[in-house]
């Protein structure tokens, strides 16, 4: 098994890289990431969305950490990149940040999905031109992330989750459609 230290400098490597590619190839990975999602959670009952194998997540679980998680990152781009000062989230920004996604059904887990990455494409779109792409905002694991490499780690975020319901799928005691 890999050590942690290694699979943080492939993660960060894998964002740096995925940045250097500029704003257009951001955007088209986004989407790409929005159809594996889809792909995911496709035909997925209530039942199935509810199994978790031993002390794993519900898949349900998975969808709201990640559209939580990733509704976060994207109001600090959206706060660096009018050029706020990384951690000045306005006081009703982290109020939102702190809502639960709702999940409680299996068209609403799709629907969230689809809603953060549409955030995401339109937020990797307008950032053509920004004057503030440099700034950084640190990554609990992955230390300082620019505003494009955070934008290329939704895409590591989202595959670990789907990584995760791919892997409920699989247990033998997974509920058949």
């Amino acid at each position: 098994m890999q050590d942690l230290k290694d699979v943080a400098e492939q993660a960060r490597g894998y964002c740096s890289h995925q940045a250097s590619k500029g704003v257009d190839s951001l955007a088209s990975l986004m989407e790409r990431t929005r159809a594996d999602w889809e792909r995911c959670l496709e035909g997925m009952t209530e039942e199935q969305a509810s199994f978790a194998p031993g002390e794993e997540w519900t898949a349900r679980e998975v969808v709201k950490h990640f559209l939580k998680a990733t509704d976060g990152v994207n109001r600090e781009i959206e706060n660096l990149t009018a050029g706020e000062v990384p951690g000045s989230t306005e006081e009703a920004d982290l109020a939102r940040i702190g809502e639960t996604p709702d999940c409680g059904t299996t068209d609403k887990m799709r629907e969230g999905a689809a809603d953060v990455f549409a955030e995401i494409v339109r937020l990797t779109r307008a950032l053509k031109g920004n004057a503030h792409l440099d700034r950084q905002f640190p990554h609990p694991a992955f230390g300082q992330l620019s505003i494009l490499e955070w934008i290329a780690f939704q895409r590591l975020h989202g595959m670990d989750h789907m990584g995760q319901i791919d892997k409920n799928k699989a247990d033998a005691g997974y509920p058949r459609a």
